[in-house]
Order: C-alpha cells, then structure tokens, then sequence
C-alpha cells in the first residue's frame, strides 16, 4: 500500500495506531537497509527502530510523493550516522592504543586483527581445548592451577593445550595468512 498525504494527516490528527501500519509493512525493508550498511544485526535493530521513531516524529515534515523512499532515506542516514560513530570509535581507540603502546597505527590495527582472528579460531575450537587455552594464556594460570579448578588431570590439561596449539596453527594457516 502506499500511503499519501491523506493518510499522514489521519495519523498526524490522532489515529496513531494507523502507524503501526506503516511499521508493519515496512518494518523488513528497514531492517534491510539498515544491515546493508552497519553490517551488525543488532545495530540494524537499533537503527530500524531509530528510523520508525524519527519517521514518527516527523511526519509533519512528509510533503507527499513516494512514502517508501521518504523512509529509507530516514533509514540510510540513520545507518550512516551509525557507521561514522562506530568509525570515530575505532579511530580512537587505535589512537589510544597507539600512545599508550607508542606503536604505530598499522602495528596496532594488525595485532587487533590477529587478535580478532584468534578469536575466530578459538571460537570454532571444541569448548575443552578453549577453555584451558584461555585459561592458560588469557588468565595466566599453571597447568596445575587449571587442572584442580577443572578437575583434571594435570597431564590431560597439557594434552588439551598441545592439541589446541596444533588446531590454531592448522587453522590460522588455512586462510593464507
């Protein structure tokens, strides 16, 4: 359905309700195009839900014409404005990295993107050999220490670790890196 000026004046005179509407028919073509651009389910979520409120309070501004393309341009700059915060973000952070750790910004981003990749792999790592892995090299615990909190025994700990090395090793080469 497309929705004309008429049909924004009725919500604009009080039949709020006729939004949801709106809402309901538009609600995955948002979505859509919100997640195109953040490329985050969760922050097309949110930019989904910012589109409708920001489409909501400003009907009054709608002049006619296509109501679709009205909402999505709200929809993309939503997106947008999402992606230029979460890029400043990213900035500063590298920025923070880089005068705390007095490294340059391509050895920052590249130790973060090693570290992202680790992430991956331990990810898809059987949950025993990522636990102790974590347990060992993010906590810096002994063998010892993780075979009592695990209730192991210390050599099917070390067994763990050793197999867990050799699957990263096999797995961070399959990628070409």
């Amino acid at each position: 359905m497309e929705y004309d000026i008429g049909f924004v004046r009725q919500i604009l005179l009080g039949r709020r309700d006729l939004f949801e509407l709106i809402v309901l028919e538009y609600q995955n073509l948002v979505f859509t195009v919100c997640l195109n651009i953040v490329k985050n389910k969760s922050d097309a979520e949110n930019m989904a839900q910012e589109t409708f409120l920001t489409a909501y309070r400003s009907l009054s501004d709608f002049r006619g014409g296509n109501f679709k393309s009205w909402l999505c341009r709200i929809a993309v700059n939503k997106s947008i404005d999402c992606r230029r915060r979460q890029s400043r973000f990213v900035v500063e952070e590298l920025r923070d990295s880089v005068e705390q750790d007095g490294d340059s910004v391509e050895e920052v981003f590249e130790r973060k993107e090693r570290g992202e990749k680790l992430e991956h792999i331990l990810a898809a790592l059987p949950d025993r050999y990522t636990a102790v892995v974590r347990a060992f090299y993010y906590s810096q615990l002994p063998v010892k220490e993780i075979a009592r909190r695990m209730e192991l025994p210390e050599r099917t700990v070390e067994t763990r670790l050793y197999r867990a090395k050799k699957l990263i090793r096999e797995r961070w080469g399959e990628d070409g890196s």
